[in-house]
């Protein structure tokens, strides 16, 4: 427990004082109706797509993280905005996957990169294949393409930069066929019963299988699972079983190809790579997962920023006459809650921000897709009735406490932040008055115990920010699947590559089908016309009876 000296309450001074009058709103509303009449469309092609994905960033990790920019700028923050909320385009996808209400990381992603939902656990397979069946993931009417396949079929550059491993579900989804996001490694499919060892680990089939290997651009975590060497302390969790050196591996495949390359394991390497001069890049920045953005070494030995990462990738993938697709994940936001650490996982909800921003920075946005999105959502909630202003991380009190103790605004409904006693007559919760709850150690309370690092993800819809061509075609409760749709149809590729942008012409009703879903549903769905004839009806009947 992080106990300590009394900490002084911070509350953050809103930047409109004029808000407190009619006039400001008026005039705040006409500003975004006029935005919103003159808003643009465009549907042109896409010769780019980045797919920015934050992993765990729900809505209320995003509203949490626009109050916290806005504190970490002198301001109140509520009043604020994140770069995606300022897109033109949004909408909710709905995360469940085939076989749970609330999703894993693993099938998410295959339902986002590949336009089909699938089972828990499992990567780049449809709903036939369960959690660990091996023989059924190897059948080829099981295993689904990707956006990273439509893309290189197309001709386009590649890639993808995370801060988890590079054998983590969000990626494996994009890149490989398992029946288990957990088979990073040769020793966890060694570790399984039956069949297992007839299927390939993910980090293998990152070097050696298509589209993998053609990927002009790898950087993240996971030197373990890539059998490089480590450093000595490292967490062992996927060791290699095989011995085998994949990056080595890698590096010869693109030798004997005649193409350059460079292998990079910290800041300093990273800028020292040319990216207008080497055809690929793997960058490898952890032993498992990345540091933290509040734990990173930021001197040139350390680890490199997000922001960095995609800056050089976009400089690599740029070259490209065709066009190119990004995939950026921030991955460490879903740890920093899965462990029921707040100022972790926002701190990594704006580090994902800053290298978005510089993204748009670099890009042509009316000739590239830009789709800001979650995979799921985790349970923490913003909560009571803080005064405005209130640091995020700050606590709360108010009359309608019955034990009279403070509490955090952001709270957890399950995690490792349980912490309640008997007193021998009650049940009482921890006492926060005088601990620094805005510590990056600091987890608050949870209403169930869970074992340390498992908190829960969350069932509800996430959210979709997009800009671009084509980003006007997310625009209500879409399936998750529908991401893969809309970035295959923006950019004429996939199952959009012939006729793409004719192959669909607009009919009279184009919500026809919400009507025919809600009859399926058993409600009934009267139609215009049925209604003249319902009337003509009752009209005669009541003429006869006249008569």
């Amino acid at each position: 427990m992080l106990m300590g000296s009394c900490v002084t309450a911070v509350v953050f001074p809103t930047p409109n004082p004029q808000e407190k009058g009619t006039s400001y709103w008026l005039e705040h509303g006409q500003r975004e109706l006029h935005e919103a009449l003159s808003r643009p469309v465009n549907t042109k092609k896409a010769k780019n797509v980045i797919l920015f994905l934050g992993d765990g960033m729900g809505v209320t990790a995003n509203t949490a993280g626009r109050i916290l920019k806005g504190q970490k700028e002198g301001r109140s923050g509520e009043e604020g905005y994140l770069v995606w909320d300022r897109f033109p385009n949004i909408a909710l996808a709905k995360t469940y996957n085939l076989d749970k209400q609330v999703p894993d990381s693993a099938a998410t992603g295959t339902a986002f990169l590949s336009g089909v939902k699938a089972n828990h656990f499992t990567v780049g397979v449809n709903g036939n294949v369960s959690p660990n069946d091996c023989l059924a993931s190897l059948k080829s009417e099981n295993q689904v393409d990707t956006i990273l396949k439509w893309a290189q079929d197309a001709g386009k550059a590649t890639g993808f930069v995370t801060t988890a491993q590079v054998t983590h579900a969000t990626l494996a989804a994009l890149y490989a066929k398992s029946p288990s996001r957990y088979w990073q490694c040769d020793t966890k499919i060694m570790e399984a019963d039956g069949d297992a060892v007839k299927c390939k680990d993910i980090a293998r089939q990152l070097v050696e299988d298509e589209p993998a290997r053609n990927m002009e651009v790898v950087m993240g975590g996971g030197r373990q699972e890539m059998g490089v060497p480590q450093d000595d302390d490292a967490e062992k969790k996927c060791v290699r079983t095989d011995e085998r050196n994949l990056v080595r591996d890698w590096e010869h495949s693109k030798e004997a190809q005649g193409n350059t390359h460079s292998y990079v394991t910290n800041t300093r390497e990273l800028r020292q790579i040319d990216p207008h001069k080497t055809d690929y890049i793997m960058g490898l920045f952890g032993d498992l997962h990345m540091p933290y953005e509040l734990d990173r070494d930021t001197s040139l030995d350390g680890t490199p920023s997000l922001e960095e990462m995609v800056t050089v990738s976009l400089k690599r993938l740029m070259r490209d006459d065709d066009g190119f697709f990004l995939l950026v994940e921030g991955g460490r936001i879903d740890h920093g809650l899965h462990y029921g650490q707040p100022r972790r996982a926002l701190e990594e909800l704006l580090a994902m921000e800053r290298a978005v921003r510089a993204a748009l920075a670099m890009i042509d946005t009316s000739e590239t897709l830009v789709v800001v999105t979650a995979d799921h959502s985790h349970v923490m909630t913003i909560n009571g009735y803080p005064e405005r202003g209130n640091d995020i991380y700050g606590l709360v009190t108010n009359e309608d406490m019955t034990d009279n103790l403070p509490y955090t605004t952001l709270m957890f409904t399950n995690g490792h932040g349980f912490n309640y006693t008997w007193n021998g007559e009650e049940v009482v919760r921890r006492n926060l008055t005088g601990v620094d709850t805005t510590n990056k150690d600091f987890e608050p309370l949870a209403a169930v115990p869970t074992e340390e690092g498992s908190e829960t993800h969350g069932g509800e819809d996430v959210a979709v920010f997009a800009q671009g061509p084509m980003a006007h075609l997310f625009h209500r409760v879409h399936e998750q699947t529908f991401v893969a749709h809309v970035m295959g149809y923006a950019s004429c590729i996939g199952p959009y590559a012939l006729d793409c942008h004719d192959s669909f012409s607009s009919p009279k009703n184009v919500y026809q089908h919400v009507n025919q879903n809600l009859h399926h549903s058993g409600v009934s769905c009267i139609t215009p016309n049925s209604v003249i004839v319902l009337f003509t009806l009752i009209l005669c009947i009541v003429r006869c009876v006249a008569c």
